[in-house]
């Protein structure tokens, strides 16, 4: 007699993410009503192809969705229970200057940003909301607790910055020989160095 058939179950695909897959984790973080695809290139400095390449293997697991927008735009699905786990994981891969570049470019609180040798320089819109500001705090907080850094952050509101710029030359100076991250020196009129 024939012994019977067994079925053995196929394990799913493991996942495999790619570091453009945790660069897409950590800004998908900070917009929770979704980006672009090519928002999210621009956001993790990653080209289009490879960003939507990523993007299909996160929508293939259910930890991004797509929102019916036209253009389509991502986010994260915070019914996904690996959503916390992934998104520290990102945090703590990459050098915490990396991550926190990205942070910050895909924070729509912050309208400008910089890194130089001292640290980063950052101005928050002033109209930000607080869940937007705590957002990116928070998360940077996590990737400094991983792997400390010692570069300094020093954060303020835009108009801070432009009065802070037409007071210390030094400052517009340092800002302006930095790596731009995001956004524009605001302009404050003349400034001169004593």
């Amino acid at each position: 007699m024939a012994a019977p058939v067994q079925t053995v179950a196929v394990p799913q695909r493991r996942l495999t993410l790619t570091p453009i897959a945790f660069d897409l984790v950590l800004a998908l973080s900070q917009s929770p009503d979704g980006l672009r695809l090519a928002e999210l290139a621009e956001r993790i400095g990653s080209p289009v192809s490879s960003v939507q390449t990523s993007l299909r293997v996160l929508m293939a697991n259910a930890i991004v969705a797509r929102l019916a927008a036209d253009p389509p735009a991502y986010h994260l699905d915070p019914r996904h229970h690996a959503i916390g786990p992934l998104l520290r994981l990102a945090a703590v891969l990459p050098e915490p200057e990396h991550a926190i570049g990205i942070l910050l470019r895909a924070s729509r609180a912050v309208e400008f940003a910089v890194f130089d040798r001292e640290g980063f320089v950052i101005a928050v819109a002033d109209g930000s909301g607080s869940a937007e500001v705590e957002r990116l705090e928070s998360t940077i907080e996590m990737v400094l607790s991983a792997r400390p850094t010692r570069s300094s952050i020093v954060t303020m509101r835009g108009p801070e910055l432009a009065d802070r710029l037409r007071m210390e030359p030094e400052l517009w100076t340092r800002l302006v020989d930095a790596r731009r991250i995001k956004g524009h020196l605001p302009s404050v009129g003349r400034v001169t160095p004593r």
